[in-house]
């Protein structure tokens, strides 16, 4: 048994990536399992490549993470574009830019893909096969394969993706301020109660002195906070332990998702940042020539909210029966504007444009939503944190201005 165990793990050891160059001097790498760097080295002279660089393939990197973030993809499917403007094979496109990749795991996915490529497989599938990268990013590469315009379909997908990573970062910092000033005023507040006022509290208890209202609830409210301090962090982690639970049951979660999405000003614009993210999908793969079922399939499977992905599937079982798009959205939560620029698309057979214009009008929403939030957010809680942090010192000093008059 134990000599099993050792045998698995010197297995999952033995990994290595590798670069150099062949034979006829063109750069080449891959993966190979070997007991030793010295017995790698020599096995790959044995077949005429010169070793440049050796990594050792961690057991993680293999399958760790399981997909790509937005960072690297953006980076990859822009310089995979520049390449291939430039005339370059896709082949050596692979290879240039997976020999610049800092990630055990990607590097490990584009030896992979070049070798499904050398193997004869399409660049879609060989994409498919790692399962790194987003579904929708496979079907619109196999679109740009059909159509022979690969490069200038990447290139337009990364333009894509680098509006939508502006959108989401304008989108997380006007949610991201806020929260750091509640959180940081809560903070001042804990500190306050459990602290401060437990000292001041001793002072006035040690004397006979009448308290105002006011200082006697902040001293209730001191006491009671650190009487019931287990209850309160019991009570917390079984919050955080049930919405998680909420979150992983789909009809669960389309109510919290109902809640979330209500939120006044918050809300609204997740509401308008999800339908943004729809119709970029729409727009890239319809406008790419992928059917209108496929578009809407790739935009319920991409879309994080569970309303939204439920919206769409309705809508691919009502044009499989024969029903327009705008009729089904009609019945929809889905604004006026969408539906006509949507009827427009359909009378003059132009679909693509309406999903392009309304992922720019949605994108413009989003934009203007997120300045008035943090122009009017931010500083609304930084006057209610004001007001409560103010309320307790005055409850605090209160006594002591009683006492002085009194003398």
């Amino acid at each position: 048994m134990k000599l099993r165990i050792v045998s698995y793990w010197e297995h999952l050891w033995q990994w290595w990536l590798w670069y150099g160059l062949d034979s006829k001097s063109i750069h080449t790498s891959g993966v190979k399992k070997c007991t030793s760097l010295a017995l790698l080295r020599s096995t790959l002279a044995l077949e005429g490549v010169e070793v440049i660089k050796v990594q050792r393939l961690w057991p993680w990197q293999r399958h760790w993470p399981k997909r790509i973030d937005h960072e690297h993809l953006q980076a990859l499917l822009g310089q995979w574009a520049q390449l291939l403007s430039s005339g370059l094979p896709l082949l050596s496109c692979i290879t240039l830019v997976h020999l610049q990749q800092a990630s055990g795991r990607l590097r490990y996915e584009l030896i992979q893909i070049q070798n499904a490529l050398l193997s004869g497989v399409s660049f879609s599938n060989s994409l498919s096969q790692s399962r790194l990268f987003p579904t929708t990013i496979v079907h619109l590469v196999a679109a740009g394969e059909a159509s022979g315009e690969l490069a200038t379909l990447l290139a337009q997908v990364h333009e894509k993706q680098v509006q939508q990573a502006n959108l989401k970062r304008r989108f997380k910092r006007s949610l991201f301020m806020p929260l750091i000033t509640l959180f940081s005023g809560l903070m001042g507040s804990l500190v306050i109660i459990y602290w401060v006022v437990p000292q001041v509290a001793n002072l006035y208890t040690s004397g006979n002195y009448e308290l105002p209202m006011l200082t006697q609830w902040l001293l209730g409210l001191s006491d009671m906070a650190q009487a019931s301090i287990g209850a309160i962090s019991v009570g917390l982690i079984c919050t955080y332990i049930s919405l998680v639970w909420l979150w992983s049951k789909a009809n669960l979660r389309v109510k919290l998702e109902w809640v979330l999405l209500h939120i006044p000003g918050l809300g609204e614009l997740m509401r308008l940042h999800s339908k943004a993210d729809v119709f970029l999908v729409l727009s890239l793969t319809f406008n790419a020539g992928v059917p209108l079922l496929d578009c809407l399939a790739l935009a319920a499977n991409s879309s994080r909210w569970e309303i939204m992905s439920r919206d769409l599937n309705a809508s691919i079982l009502g044009l499989q029966q024969g029903q327009k798009l705008s009729q089904i959205l009609t019945k929809m939560s889905w604004s006026a504007q969408t539906l006509q620029l949507i009827r427009i698309g359909e009378v003059a057979g132009d679909l693509g444009l309406s999903f392009t214009q309304l992922q720019h009008y949605y994108e413009a929403q989003v934009v203007s939503k997120s300045q008035w939030l943090e122009q009017l957010l931010e500083p609304a809680l930084l006057i209610l944190i004001a007001g409560f942090v103010g309320l307790i010192l005055v409850a605090l000093y209160l006594p002591l201005f009683q006492m002085g008059q009194m003398m």
